[in-house]
């Protein structure tokens, strides 16, 4: 049983059980009993094959099947992280934005009240108060020594403040009437 090659140049398939069966056929029913306890073997083993193959295709199909689950999740994941980078670049930038125009505003706003003689209150929107909110939204960092100078700060302007102002001086030759 050599496989031959047919004309059209491809390699001709091995005959099956079924084929010397169908010969065996035409011989009386000894020869077909003899035939096919003898074809039996054969039987057994391309069954056996058959089945191996299929259990192969089978394992085939579920790696692939896992592999493209994997991958899918992967791609999710993937996805996931680049959106919650871009949530944190918008809030970074966002925070740059506003601590600036806060410090901007409470720079300004010193000014204006420095030039309207509370120097103390000021002092209070130009010193630590303004450091402190500058690092809490461009650095998100919350430091407590900025948090202790800034309440320092802020108890001197209001006791400054609270305090009497000094009366006017009176001028250098007595009291004008």
């Amino acid at each position: 049983m050599t496989n031959e090659i047919s004309q059209a140049g491809a390699p001709a398939q091995q005959p099956s059980g079924l084929d010397y069966a169908l010969q065996w056929a035409q011989l009386p029913a000894e020869h077909l009993q003899v035939a096919l306890k003898a074809l039996e073997p054969q039987l057994k083993r391309e069954h056996e094959f058959r089945m191996q193959q299929d259990a192969h295709r089978q394992e085939l199909e579920l790696e692939r099947l896992r592999l493209e689950s994997a991958q899918k999740q992967l791609q999710d994941q993937l996805a996931f992280d680049e959106n919650q980078a871009k949530r944190s670049h918008i809030l970074y930038i966002v925070g740059l934005i506003a601590g600036f125009l806060i410090s901007a505003g409470m720079l300004i706003g010193a000014v204006f009240v420095g030039m309207n003689n509370q120097p103390w209150l000021a002092a209070l929107l130009a010193g630590p108060t303004l450091l402190a909110l500058a690092t809490l939204f461009v650095l998100r960092r919350n430091d407590k020594s900025l948090n202790a100078g800034t309440e320092q700060t802020t108890r001197r302007a209001l006791n400054a403040s609270q305090q009497a102002p000094p009366g006017p001086t009176p001028p250098p030759g007595g009291p004008v009437v």
